[in-house]
């Protein structure tokens, strides 16, 4: 017989859909205006702040009434975003990568994804960028687009906000599958929207979260992508001209492009070719090991400061005040008192022997050399004509073959700050570490065309003092990211080597491949990630031209930073910070373990059938939000039953989840409006024996309701209402099987670690009970029982280091000999991992919570029926 399709249950279905592809379009759009104000935002103050600065300049004011004006302008502006950060959401701290990481992988992490949380982001990334600190706009970029995905789908979180906003819609998307689905495709469009790299954020999100992955997921991430890539695109391209592929805040597929130089449409000397010569690969190499140098010792460096950062809020605001002072001040110093001055490229010799060379302007009469030479206001000479028609006239002979030079004037080329340089000229050591860090990448990308290039000196110094001050200020008190400042430094560095090798090995290279690659190699080293970075920073140049020195220099540096550890910033963060994070894989000292080494115990379980006042004591005694649920055993079901949770045996039935008892318990308080018996009438009884076989088919579907549809639909108990049941209320009994999960996985105490820890991870668990032979509960697997500390506490317990060391080279058998593990199960005794042992009765008595313990495997059982034991 052809069942018959429930048509309301399929269009449901379509509908969530449609929905769900509906609200990942709006999430992309999302991300990219809050990208786009995040932009205009930090333009702005920083440059009312230039502008002001460059005044006290031209002004001839004292140097001191400059460097007061800079410090306390700075200062200023961090110290509102620190007191928004320390007392209005703390969960901003640093990039927030670290939590997105977490939160994909399956762990709870509190207030991150809140709507207060991403506005106060967006606010903190704002103030401490605009302030000069060695930060950048990308990195929280991940975080913001994370908490547009999720504010999206939740919008009965919009009432923070005094907005009752919450359609039934949006309620389809209330659960935990669904919205971390959503904030993966949020985090891909952070990225999108930071580097205009849409394949590269669906990369990093594959990459750094190891979470669980399926075909429409991926298409799902690539579409929210592709969404901010392009409405970013669109955001950007009136100031650029009507141009597309400046998408991303930090894009380095500028006009001067290596695809337009190789083309000679810009310069017309040697460095027009972008060639990569078989022998460059050594060098590109040894930039890949000082990235690796770099972020390896950046990682360990960390890792000791974030140790002592302050715990107090008043301490925590004057860090950061601090560090901005300090910032401020090495800033400041080297952009007055190094005399680093050069020409800025908009002004050119004109009828010359030497067309097209920088000059300083009208006063300039010794650079240009001829009788009608000058030096006009002019970016580029192009030969209109003749052979060399389209290209530069600078070292070409466009009039000698008919041509004639066309000054052209590029009036968006930045031409830096001159702060006390003349005019006509810039200061290097200014423009790097205190104009647009974006500008000064694409400046060390593309030669600084079509200003004079950096100096090695100034561009060497300039990378120690920000790899110092990036030490310094990522983990403070305050909204930082640490991706542009990573890039900025590893360009530096590739810059200084490139420019080594075209002065000393060979001048037909092009340096700007060497800051392709440092920005690749120092990410590397530091984040520890591989394939998604290539692919980002292919992106962002739009063209695959470096791609050879990317792969070479990335993959150097993630093999050297090993060498320090193989931690990356990030993992770091999660350590510290206790985020609780599962790899791939599982560690091979799993299989020297087994589920019952590392399980927590005891259990609080419930019986099938429970009385109410012992489900509302277990609810307020533990914070567990699974509960297994045992059998009645062989007596009757009204003694088994007024036994209570806490008498032992009982078979394994199932288990049941907390919220589904909250919603059990808070029928107490439904209202009945019907005249027959209320819900909960019907679901309790006075004896064990009265309780109803099957569930109340009005519960289930509100609790169905609640998981599918969102938490306003179903009422749930609140804290002030446990004391609002009576004790004829506690006395009463209630059927939990028909509402418990009787399918849930489950594992022996005796099942290789590895094999559980694969099972637990594979199918994003939150709890796996674990069994002995008779099917009763001996313990429980949480992730925090998964952890690498956990796992190294029970080996240095239960195993000689001989035996750790002995256990590679066993290939045949991968657990201990049976003599060895009898021996090991009859003085194995539980691990105190939290509370006392001699607490008092009742809710104190669970306060004490042991790890692993007495295991009885088949070894102990054949034990006694054989003569050779």
């Amino acid at each position: 017989m052809v069942p018959v399709v429930n048509n309301r249950a399929q269009l449901m279905i379509r509908n969530k859909t449609s929905y769900r592809w509906v609200l990942t379009m709006i999430i992309g759009v999302g991300v990219a205006a809050s990208a786009k104000f995040l932009m205009f935002a930090i333009d702005l103050l920083s440059d009312l702040r230039n502008d002001k600065l460059q005044e006290f300049y031209d002004t001839e004011r004292s140097i001191w009434d400059s460097y007061v004006f800079f410090v306390s302008a700075n200062a200023c502006l961090v110290f509102v975003g620190s007191i928004l950060t320390v007392y209005m959401e703390p969960a901003t701290v640093a990039d927030g990568v670290a939590e997105i990481k977490a939160f994909i992988n399956g762990t709870h992490v509190k207030h991150f994804l809140k709507l207060r949380t991403i506005l106060v982001k967006i606010a903190g990334t704002i103030l401490s960028v605009s302030s000069g600190l060695v930060s950048g706009a990308e990195s929280p970029m991940i975080h913001i687009g994370a908490g547009i995905a999720s504010g999206v789908t939740r919008g009965d979180k919009l009432k923070n906000l005094c907005i009752e906003f919450s359609p039934e819609v949006l309620g389809l998307f209330h659960n935990d599958r669904d919205r971390r689905q959503f904030v993966s495709a949020g985090a891909g469009a952070g990225i999108a929207a930071a580097f205009g790299a849409p394949i590269g954020g669906v990369l990093f999100v594959l990459e750094e979260t190891a979470g669980h992955w399926s075909p429409e997921l991926v298409w799902r991430i690539f579409t929210a992508t592709l969404i901010t890539t392009l409405a970013l695109a669109l955001m950007k391209a009136e100031g650029n001209n009507g141009d597309i592929s400046l998408a991303g805040i930090l894009s380095f597929g500028t006009t001067n492009s290596i695809g337009r130089l190789k083309g000679g449409n810009i310069l017309a000397d040697r460095s027009v070719a972008a060639p990569i010569f078989w022998w460059e690969v050594v060098f590109f190499i040894w930039v890949g090991v000082i990235g690796g140098v770099i972020g390896g010792t950046f990682n360990k460096a960390l890792s000791f400061i974030a140790r002592h950062r302050p715990k107090r809020s008043i301490l925590k605001v004057l860090e950061v005040l601090v560090v901005s002072v300090l910032t401020s001040s090495a800033i400041f110093y080297l952009a007055y008192f190094r005399d680093d001055c050069r020409n800025n490229g908009l002004w050119t010799c004109r009828d010359a022997d030497n067309w097209g060379e920088w000059c300083s302007g009208p006063q300039d009469n010794s650079t240009c050399n001829g009788p009608r030479a000058s030096c006009t206001n002019a970016s580029l000479w192009t030969c209109d004509g003749g052979l060399y028609n389209g290209q530069s006239c600078r070292s070409t002979g466009c009039e000698e073959f008919g041509g004639i030079c066309v000054p052209s004037v590029i009036p968006d080329v930045d031409a830096g700050l001159r702060l006390a340089c003349e005019k006509g000229q810039y200061d290097e050591l200014g423009t790097i570490l205190l104009g647009s860090r974006e500008q000064a990448i694409i400046r060390l990308v593309n030669q600084a065309w079509p200003a004079e290039p950096y100096r090695m000196s100034s561009m060497a110094l300039a990378a120690i003092v920000l790899c110092v001050l990036m030490l310094l200020t990522f983990g403070i008190h305050i909204p930082t990211g640490i991706f542009m400042p990573c890039a900025l430094i590893g360009a530096l560095v590739g810059r200084v080597v490139g420019e080594a090798v075209e002065h000393h090995v060979d001048d037909r290279v092009y340096p700007g491949n060497y800051a392709f690659a440092g920005a690749a190699a120092v990410l590397g080293g530091v984040q520890r990630v591989t394939i998604s970075l290539v692919i980002i920073m292919v992106e962002g140049t739009a063209n695959v031209h470096s791609l050879l020195p990317i792969v070479v220099t990335a993959a150097t540096a993630n093999f050297v930073g090993n060498f320090f550890g193989r931690e990356g910033v990030y993992d770091i963060l999660m350590r510290r910070k206790q985020l609780r994070f599962l790899p791939h894989n599982h560690d091979w000292m799993m299989q020297l373990c087994s589920a019952g080494d590392v399980m927590a115990r005891p259990v609080v379980c419930l019986r099938v059938v429970e009385r109410i006042g012992c489900i509302v004591d277990v609810l307020r005694g533990c914070e567990h939000n699974g509960f297994p649920v045992l059998s009645l055993g062989g007596g009757s079901r009204q003694e088994e039953a007024e036994a209570g949770a806490a008498s032992p045996g009982g078979r394994f039935e199932g288990l049941i989840l907390r919220q589904h008892l909250r919603n059990i318990l808070a029928t107490r308080f439904v209202q009945n409006a019907g005249f027959g018996r209320s819900l909960w009438q019907r679901m309790t009884a006075d004896n064990a024996r009265d309780v109803e076989l099957d569930g109340d088919l009005e519960l289930y579907n509100q609790m169905e309701t609640r998981r599918r549809i969102g938490s306003h639909v179903c009422h749930s108990i609140k804290e002030w209402e446990w004391a609002l049941f009576s004790t004829e209320d506690r006395r009463k009994f209630i059927n939990l099987g028909a509402y418990m999960n009787s399918a849930c996985f489950t594992v022996s105490e005796t099942t290789p670690l590895s094999r559980a820890y694969d099972l637990f991870q594979q199918m994003s668990l939150r709890h796996l009970p674990v069994l002995d032979s008779h099917s009763r509960v001996v313990g429980m697997l949480a992730r925090e029982n998964l952890t690498k500390e956990m796992l190294h506490k029970a080996i240095a317990t239960y195993y000689h280091p001989e035996e750790v060391h002995r256990q590679p080279q066993e290939k045949r058998t991968p657990r201990m000999r049976a003599q060895e593990q009898l021996q090991r199960q009859q003085r194995r005794v539980g691990l105190l991992v939290q509370g006392t042992e001699d607490a008092g009765g009742g809710r104190n008595r669970r306060s004490a919570l042991y790890t692993g313990g007495p295991v009885k495997s088949w070894q102990a059982r054949l034990a006694p029926h054989l003569r050779t034991t």
